[in-house]
């Protein structure tokens, strides 16, 4: 700003310069936004952003990890696409561990401890949970892999994953 006697304000170039400054930054942040945009248009949706799928992965990983053995079946609950059943040894007990995918948007993780219901867990707003084994690998009963995949609403393949068996020697 140039100051005379009798001049006040900002001559012609300060203003050129600080518009142009100006400019740069809004021409940037449109650029990052648009950028953004197809971004979110190319993938939609992280469901492992979403707090709960985050913590079903995490929980079946560990107790796939600790499993002992893959039975066919628990109580009601039998071993398919939609349902997983663990046996897991812990520090001083023997559980079953039990997930039920069957219904849409919810995981339902139930861990039975000598016949007794001893937890319940459910996860809500969960993308659709698909499961499959490597029987060859799981019917000798040591080392249970389980392959999970969860589709969006749309079909879209959210989440691929290989769990295996914690190895012992």
């Amino acid at each position: 700003m140039v100051k005379r006697d009798t001049q006040r304000g900002y001559t012609m170039m300060e203003v050129v310069v600080t518009l142009a400054v100006f400019g740069v930054f809004l021409f940037i942040i449109v650029i990052l936004t648009a950028e953004m945009r197809s971004q979110e248009k190319r993938f939609p949706v992280n469901f492992l952003s979403h707090p709960d799928t985050s913590a079903v992965i995490a929980r079946l990983r560990r107790d796939v990890y600790d499993a002992k053995s893959v039975p066919d079946a628990y109580q009601k609950y039998e071993r398919s696409a939609k349902v997983v059943v663990l046996y897991c040894i812990r520090e001083k007990t023997a559980e079953t561990v039990v997930y039920d995918f069957r219904t849409k948007g919810e995981a339902r993780r139930m861990t039975f401890s000598t016949e007794t219901l001893t937890s319940d867990w459910v996860a809500h707003a969960v993308p659709d949970f698909s499961v499959s084994y490597d029987d060859e690998i799981t019917s000798t009963g040591q080392m249970p892999t389980v392959h999970v995949t969860a589709s969006d609403d749309k079909g879209r393949i959210a989440i691929d994953q290989i769990l295996f068996k914690r190895p012992t020697v």
